[in-house]
């Protein structure tokens, strides 16, 4: 026995021992093994070979006879050292796990868990709590570690694919200005280049070709281009050519204009043409272009002298532009003195707006002049810079102003859409062009919020009154018809059934509301003709006869007849009267209805008060009448029947 252990060699006691412990740490890091047995088998299956006979070797020298490793209970209990140890060991393997896992270097994370994971195979029997919950720790490190490196490849191949997808995209655009033949495009070939270099992420396979075709793309444009800038060279001598031969042209035209009898508005007009076509050509040799421009500038300069010097319109208007420029520079040199640093800042815009618009000049004193305004505009703005601060209050407060006029905006809107809203709306706007400058970077936004209220108020205003309409539109459509119908009574056999009926429509004419005001005459006008020839058709048909011998056959005698005559021709003129009346008071309260609220006096509103107050008082004495009369006529028949 002591002679097998001291040569190495197991007993076949020891075996059995060494393989049950082998395989109770087994059971316990064998999903560990199975990544780290992925990457190399051959090496593990080595090393687990190594550890076994390891195993065997570590036992033995703690071992001095068969009788002291197995009992009659074939039990072995080990010391609380060997315990610590063991545990120890585990802690260890988790300790150093937990200490590099989280690292970014998937490979080396991996190869350096795997050979804790060999290690921890190879380690003594995890017999206690704490030796196993550090085993299962690890795993649960190792676990975590390979679930995040696979999210991290699959990551990684699918910005490959993405960036592949990129690359074709890239390449279709080279390929599109190829097979367009924009030989021109030297920037967008720049940029495109710029975007290929950027994408680097590939899948391996498609590199080569990729990169191959775009080389080629390239090459093929590289050449283009150079053919190019061959014919842009012989275009820009054409051009010299061209650009000489109008200023021979010019010159020509400043010899015509060098004569007090000459004719400036056509030889102006000729001038322009000849301007025209200098414009349309193109580039000339870098070389020359400074020469050629400085001739064609100077041949200019000459002809206005001319025109000066022979054409008094001209010189007239010359002048007056010359008035109108110095006038703006003592306006912008003022502007250092002006207290309202905002006002003047907006001042110096308008400014360089109307010297815009301002007549030219002749060259040389335009120069002259530009010169001395943009010196007084550059010595305000840097006046400016020196009191932003001011500036940035003043303009601050103009902003705080303008959210306050936002603030009414919305009230109108949500408030009024009749026509006093509209003018209301109108007043903000006019404030709001009245206060200064605001801070730029606000000022488009504070804009936007102000005309978003003012369109939801007039978009509002513009559905209500469509609605307005569409209700003046079926009020004509009813008017028209109650016409219409009176039109058929003006036809009616008895005039006094005729006005009987007239009477019910008109009452039904009246309660219908606007119409649109621009038929509203035609509609009154026609209404008042059929409405005149109905009661004209009554009073023309001979009523007096026929009251004569309906009162007859009541038994009244003659002059009881007469009186009742008498007084129903009083009674029907006093009703005459009040429709007259009514329909006046009508015609009287529609007009009123067209005329704007407003809280100033109106001398036709007023007007038309009066007159409606003092035909009432006339309707209201006509019925007094009309009662008095019907109430005689009464008294008369019944007294003449008895």
């Amino acid at each position: 026995m002591e002679n097998e252990k001291m040569s190495g060699q197991p007993t076949e006691t020891q075996n059995e021992f060494d393989i049950s412990k082998e395989t109770k740490v087994g059971e316990q890091v064998k999903s560990m093994d199975q990544p780290a047995k992925q990457e190399s088998d051959a090496t593990q299956l080595g090393s687990a070979n190594k550890a076994q006979s390891e195993s065997v070797d570590e036992l033995a020298p703690e071992v001095s006879s068969e009788s002291e490793i197995f009992s009659e209970e074939s039990t072995v209990y080990p010391d609380s050292e060997a315990e610590e140890s063991a545990e120890n060991f585990y802690q260890d393997i988790r300790q150093k796990a937990e200490e590099f896992v989280l690292q970014p270097d998937w490979a080396y994370v991996s190869n350096e868990l795997a050979n804790l994971a060999l290690k921890m195979s190879e380690g003594p029997e995890p017999d206690t709590e704490g030796a196993k919950q550090a085993i299962a720790a690890f795993q649960i490190l190792r676990d975590e570690f390979e679930a995040r490196k696979k999210a991290h490849y699959e990551k990684l191949n699918q910005k490959r694919e993405d960036n592949l997808e990129r690359k074709k995209k890239v390449l279709k655009q080279l390929s599109d200005l190829i097979e367009a033949q924009n030989w021109t495009a030297t920037k967008e070939i720049r940029s495109i280049q710029q975007q290929w270099e950027q994408i680097k992420l590939l899948p391996a396979s498609e590199i080569d070709a990729l990169n191959k075709r775009f080389d080629s793309l390239l090459e093929e444009f590289e050449n283009h281009k150079v053919d190019r800038l061959v014919k842009k060279l012989q275009k820009e001598e054409e051009n010299l050519t061209l650009k000489l031969l109008l200023l021979e042209k010019i010159q020509d035209l400043n010899g015509k204009a060098d004569q007090a009898s000459a004719d400036f508005a056509a030889l102006n007009d000729e001038l322009q043409d000849l301007q025209n076509q200098w414009r349309k050509v193109g580039r000339v040799p870098l070389d020359r272009n400074q020469h050629t421009w400085d001739q064609f500038y100077a041949a200019l300069d000459q002809f206005s002298e001319l025109r000066y010097k022979h054409d008094a319109s001209y010189r007239n208007s010359v002048e007056k532009a010359l008035q109108k420029k110095q006038k703006l520079i003592k306006e912008a040199e003022s502007l250092l003195d002006m207290e309202d640093l905002a006002e003047a800042a907006r001042r110096v815009n308008k400014l360089h707006k109307l010297w815009k618009k301002t007549g030219n000049l002749p060259q040389k004193e335009e120069n002259e002049l530009w010169d001395t305004f943009k010196a007084a505009t550059d010595a305000f703005n840097d006046k400016k810079s020196e009191n932003l601060e001011e500036l940035r209050a003043i303009e601050q407060k103009n902003y705080e102003l303008k959210l306050a006029l936002i603030q009414q905006a919305i009230s109108i809107k949500e408030a009024d859409n009749s026509e006093n809203g509209h003018q209301k709306m109108q007043n903000l706007m006019a404030e709001w062009k009245k206060i200064g400058p605001i801070p730029r970077k606000k000022s488009s936004k504070i804009w936007k919020q102000f005309k978003e209220v003012m369109d939801e108020f007039y978009n509002q205003r513009r559905e209500h009154f469509k609605d307005v309409r569409k209700e003046h539109k079926e009020n004509l459509k009813k008017k028209n018809e109650i016409i219409e119908q009176l039109n058929a009574l003006a036809d009616h056999d008895d005039p006094a059934i005729a006005v009987q009926e007239a009477k019910k429509l008109q009452d039904t004419f009246k309660e219908i509301g606007h119409v649109p005001i621009k038929l509203k005459n035609k509609v009154w006008k026609d209404y008042r003709e059929v409405c005149d020839k109905i009661y004209g058709n009554y009073r023309s048909s001979g009523t007096d006869l026929g009251m004569e011998r309906k009162l007859a056959s009541e038994g009244l005698d003659p002059s009881t007849r007469k009186e009742v005559i008498t007084s129903q021709k009083k009674l029907d003129s006093a009703m005459k009267t009040i429709t007259a009346l009514e329909a006046e008071i009508i015609q009287f309260q529609e007009a009123k209805t067209y005329f704007k609220p407003t809280n100033k006096g109106n001398a036709l509103l007023d007007d038309l008060d009066n007159k409606i107050a003092t035909a009432k008082n006339k309707l209201d004495q006509k019925h007094a009448e009309a009662y008095e009369l019907k109430k005689s006529i009464d008294l008369l028949k019944n007294k003449g029947s008895e």
